[in-house]
């Protein structure tokens, strides 16, 4: 079965983008079957340059553009993760599991290998729960 995540962070260009890259890759190392979307309350019109050229230094394919949350978005997902939204900006009242990671503007490498950290975590979660 496939699982949809959705990867929200308040301008859907940051960290966001590096979670959903960083799971992308450790999901395709499990062999889990996912679905991700990337989406933020406020978006972006572009991806933030520096996350985006970090990650393709580190070997990544961006896949992902900035895009506002939507009640679909939230309808769609099977288990919405934020990173730094203020919750009462995200249309729903379902669970949503947050992340914790420095600002990309005080800590741009910081905050990638904290996000980083998170998406393996979840994938190796993922990956021990019965299916």
């Amino acid at each position: 079965m496939t699982a949809r995540i959705l990867f929200m962070c308040p301008h859907s260009a940051g960290k966001s983008l590096a979670a959903a890259t960083y799971f992308r890759a450790a999901a395709a190392r499990a062999q889990l079957e996912v679905e991700i979307g990337v989406a933020g309350p406020d978006p972006d019109d572009t991806n933030m340059p520096l996350v985006e050229a970090e990650l393709k230094k580190e070997g990544y394919t961006i896949g992902w553009q900035p895009k506002l949350v939507s009640t679909e978005d939230i309808a769609n997902a099977d288990l919405l993760v934020s990173i730094g939204c203020d919750h009462s900006t995200i249309p729903t009242e379902r669970e949503i599991v947050e992340w914790d990671s420095p600002m990309i503007s005080q800590d741009l490498h910081g905050s990638l290998q904290a996000i980083h950290r998170h998406a393996e975590d979840l994938a190796q979660t993922m990956q021990s729960e019965p299916s």
